[in-house]
Protein backbone atom coordinates (compact mmCIF):
# COMPACT_ATOMS: atom_id res chain seq x y z
CA UNK A 1 0.00 0.00 0.00
CA UNK A 2 2.73 1.88 0.69
CA UNK A 3 4.86 1.64 -2.45
CA UNK A 4 1.25 2.29 -4.39
CA UNK A 5 0.55 5.46 -2.50
CA UNK A 6 4.25 6.39 -3.03
CA UNK A 7 3.33 6.07 -7.22
CA UNK A 8 0.45 8.02 -6.85
CA UNK A 9 2.25 11.08 -5.17
CA UNK A 10 4.83 10.70 -8.03
CA UNK A 11 2.63 11.43 -10.32
CA UNK A 12 0.93 13.72 -9.04
CA UNK A 13 3.95 15.82 -8.80
CA UNK A 14 5.12 14.94 -12.15
CA UNK A 15 2.00 16.06 -13.98
CA UNK A 16 2.85 19.92 -13.97
CA UNK A 17 5.97 18.75 -16.26
CA UNK A 18 3.81 16.34 -18.22
CA UNK A 19 2.16 19.07 -20.11
CA UNK A 20 -0.17 16.82 -22.58
CA UNK A 21 1.06 13.61 -21.54
CA UNK A 22 -1.41 10.68 -20.66
CA UNK A 23 -0.22 8.68 -17.41
CA UNK A 24 -1.83 5.35 -16.61
CA UNK A 25 -1.66 3.32 -13.04
CA UNK A 26 -1.74 -0.11 -12.85
CA UNK A 27 -3.75 -1.01 -10.03
CA UNK A 28 -3.38 -5.27 -9.21
CA UNK A 29 -6.13 -6.96 -9.48
CA UNK A 30 -8.97 -7.36 -6.32
CA UNK A 31 -10.51 -10.98 -6.98
CA UNK A 32 -12.83 -12.22 -4.22
CA UNK A 33 -15.09 -15.74 -4.41
CA UNK A 34 -18.16 -13.84 -2.33
CA UNK A 35 -20.38 -11.96 -4.93
CA UNK A 36 -20.70 -7.99 -3.86
CA UNK A 37 -23.92 -6.80 -2.49
CA UNK A 38 -26.81 -5.55 -4.65
CA UNK A 39 -26.18 -1.47 -5.25
CA UNK A 40 -27.21 1.12 -2.76
CA UNK A 41 -30.07 3.44 -3.88
CA UNK A 42 -28.24 6.87 -3.38
CA UNK A 43 -29.42 10.30 -2.76
CA UNK A 44 -27.50 12.59 -5.20
CA UNK A 45 -26.57 16.01 -3.55
CA UNK A 46 -27.24 19.01 -4.86
CA UNK A 47 -24.82 19.43 -7.83
CA UNK A 48 -21.60 21.36 -6.98
CA UNK A 49 -21.48 23.65 -10.31
CA UNK A 50 -22.27 22.97 -14.14
CA UNK A 51 -18.65 21.36 -14.29
CA UNK A 52 -19.19 18.40 -11.58
CA UNK A 53 -20.02 14.74 -13.14
CA UNK A 54 -21.63 12.35 -10.35
CA UNK A 55 -19.89 9.42 -9.50
CA UNK A 56 -21.95 6.23 -8.07
CA UNK A 57 -21.17 4.65 -5.30
CA UNK A 58 -19.68 1.22 -5.36
CA UNK A 59 -18.76 -1.33 -3.39
CA UNK A 60 -14.94 -2.42 -2.46
CA UNK A 61 -12.99 -5.38 -0.91
CA UNK A 62 -11.79 -3.69 2.48
CA UNK A 63 -10.82 -6.39 5.52
CA UNK A 64 -12.08 -9.38 3.66
CA UNK A 65 -15.53 -7.87 3.85
CA UNK A 66 -17.44 -5.78 1.12
CA UNK A 67 -17.82 -1.99 1.69
CA UNK A 68 -19.95 0.71 0.64
CA UNK A 69 -18.09 3.15 -0.71
CA UNK A 70 -20.59 6.00 -1.11
CA UNK A 71 -21.03 8.41 -4.42
CA UNK A 72 -19.73 11.72 -4.49
CA UNK A 73 -19.30 14.54 -7.16
CA UNK A 74 -16.09 15.25 -9.11
CA UNK A 75 -14.96 17.16 -11.90
CA UNK A 76 -13.07 15.49 -15.16
CA UNK A 77 -9.55 15.65 -15.69
CA UNK A 78 -10.29 17.13 -19.14
CA UNK A 79 -13.39 18.78 -20.90
CA UNK A 80 -15.57 16.00 -22.18
CA UNK A 81 -14.55 12.99 -20.55
CA UNK A 82 -17.13 10.63 -18.75
CA UNK A 83 -16.56 8.70 -16.00
CA UNK A 84 -17.22 4.99 -16.64
CA UNK A 85 -18.34 3.36 -13.08
CA UNK A 86 -16.70 0.85 -10.89
CA UNK A 87 -18.06 -2.53 -11.16
CA UNK A 88 -17.60 -6.13 -10.47
CA UNK A 89 -17.49 -8.98 -12.87
CA UNK A 90 -18.19 -12.85 -12.35
CA UNK A 91 -14.90 -14.44 -14.16
CA UNK A 92 -13.84 -18.30 -13.54
CA UNK A 93 -16.16 -18.59 -10.19
CA UNK A 94 -14.76 -15.70 -8.93
CA UNK A 95 -15.36 -12.00 -8.94
CA UNK A 96 -12.66 -9.60 -10.41
CA UNK A 97 -13.15 -5.80 -9.12
CA UNK A 98 -12.81 -3.34 -11.96
CA UNK A 99 -11.74 0.11 -11.71
CA UNK A 100 -13.91 3.14 -12.40
CA UNK A 101 -12.22 5.50 -14.33
CA UNK A 102 -12.60 8.34 -17.06
CA UNK A 103 -12.53 8.28 -21.37
CA UNK A 104 -13.12 9.35 -24.11
CA UNK A 105 -16.63 9.09 -25.26
CA UNK A 106 -14.93 8.15 -28.71
CA UNK A 107 -12.93 5.16 -27.23
CA UNK A 108 -14.55 1.76 -28.53
CA UNK A 109 -17.16 -0.07 -26.17
CA UNK A 110 -16.09 -3.71 -26.04
CA UNK A 111 -18.34 -5.90 -27.91
CA UNK A 112 -21.06 -6.95 -26.20
CA UNK A 113 -21.64 -10.97 -26.47
CA UNK A 114 -24.57 -12.62 -25.02
CA UNK A 115 -24.23 -14.81 -21.47
CA UNK A 116 -24.58 -17.99 -21.94
CA UNK A 117 -24.47 -20.54 -18.75
CA UNK A 118 -21.99 -23.30 -18.62
CA UNK A 119 -23.43 -26.88 -18.57
CA UNK A 120 -24.40 -27.13 -14.74
CA UNK A 121 -24.25 -30.87 -12.54
CA UNK A 122 -28.13 -30.99 -10.82
CA UNK A 123 -28.06 -28.45 -7.29
CA UNK A 124 -30.38 -29.89 -4.75
CA UNK A 125 -30.47 -28.47 -2.00
CA UNK A 126 -31.54 -29.54 1.82
CA UNK A 127 -32.24 -26.54 3.07
CA UNK A 128 -35.04 -23.96 1.46
CA UNK A 129 -33.54 -21.03 -0.26
CA UNK A 130 -34.14 -17.23 1.78
CA UNK A 131 -36.70 -14.92 0.01
CA UNK A 132 -34.61 -13.28 -3.63
CA UNK A 133 -33.01 -10.44 -2.72
CA UNK A 134 -34.74 -7.18 -4.11
CA UNK A 135 -31.41 -5.82 -6.19
CA UNK A 136 -31.09 -2.21 -7.59
CA UNK A 137 -30.91 -2.82 -11.25
CA UNK A 138 -28.38 -0.03 -12.44
CA UNK A 139 -28.35 1.80 -15.56
CA UNK A 140 -28.64 -0.15 -18.94
CA UNK A 141 -25.15 -0.30 -20.06
CA UNK A 142 -25.72 -0.59 -24.18
CA UNK A 143 -28.88 -0.48 -25.91
CA UNK A 144 -30.37 -3.91 -26.09
CA UNK A 145 -29.07 -5.56 -22.71
CA UNK A 146 -31.00 -7.91 -21.03
CA UNK A 147 -31.05 -7.85 -17.18
CA UNK A 148 -30.67 -11.18 -15.62
CA UNK A 149 -31.74 -11.09 -12.09
CA UNK A 150 -29.54 -12.67 -8.63
CA UNK A 151 -30.24 -15.64 -7.58
CA UNK A 152 -29.31 -18.15 -4.58
CA UNK A 153 -26.26 -20.78 -5.31
CA UNK A 154 -25.91 -23.67 -2.98
CA UNK A 155 -22.51 -24.27 -1.80
CA UNK A 156 -22.54 -27.40 0.07
CA UNK A 157 -23.27 -26.06 3.11
CA UNK A 158 -25.43 -22.92 2.68
CA UNK A 159 -26.58 -20.56 -0.04
CA UNK A 160 -24.92 -17.57 -1.17
CA UNK A 161 -26.38 -14.41 -3.76
CA UNK A 162 -25.02 -14.32 -6.62
CA UNK A 163 -25.93 -10.52 -8.48
CA UNK A 164 -27.58 -9.96 -10.73
CA UNK A 165 -26.26 -8.29 -14.49
CA UNK A 166 -26.83 -7.55 -17.61
CA UNK A 167 -26.03 -9.01 -20.81
CA UNK A 168 -26.60 -8.46 -24.73
CA UNK A 169 -30.03 -9.82 -25.57
CA UNK A 170 -29.78 -13.08 -28.05
CA UNK A 171 -31.73 -12.86 -31.15
CA UNK A 172 -34.95 -14.57 -30.69
CA UNK A 173 -34.79 -15.53 -27.22
CA UNK A 174 -35.95 -14.55 -23.84
CA UNK A 175 -33.84 -15.02 -20.59
CA UNK A 176 -35.51 -17.62 -18.30
CA UNK A 177 -33.94 -16.41 -14.73
CA UNK A 178 -32.53 -18.68 -12.45
CA UNK A 179 -34.95 -20.28 -9.73
CA UNK A 180 -35.60 -23.05 -7.00
CA UNK A 181 -38.32 -25.87 -6.98
CA UNK A 182 -39.02 -27.92 -4.36
CA UNK A 183 -38.91 -31.55 -5.37
CA UNK A 184 -40.03 -34.58 -3.84
CA UNK A 185 -38.70 -35.50 -0.33
CA UNK A 186 -38.35 -31.89 0.97
CA UNK A 187 -35.43 -31.28 -1.39
CA UNK A 188 -34.75 -28.14 -3.31
CA UNK A 189 -33.60 -28.50 -7.21
CA UNK A 190 -32.24 -25.64 -8.80
CA UNK A 191 -33.11 -24.66 -12.18
CA UNK A 192 -30.51 -22.86 -14.08
CA UNK A 193 -31.51 -19.90 -16.55
CA UNK A 194 -31.64 -20.11 -19.91
CA UNK A 195 -32.51 -18.77 -23.03
CA UNK A 196 -35.79 -19.65 -23.91
CA UNK A 197 -37.60 -19.16 -27.93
Amino acid sequence: MKRFLFLMLALVAAAPMANAQTFSVSVPEVRVNLAPPPPRVEVQTARPSPNHNWIGGHWAWRGNAHVWLPGHWMIAPNQGMVWENARWAQRDGGWVFVEGHWRWPSQPQPQAVYYEPAPQVEMVATVAPPAPIVEVQPSMPFAGAVWMPGYWHWNGAHHVWVGGRYSAGRVGYTWEPHHWERGPGGHWRMAQGRWRR
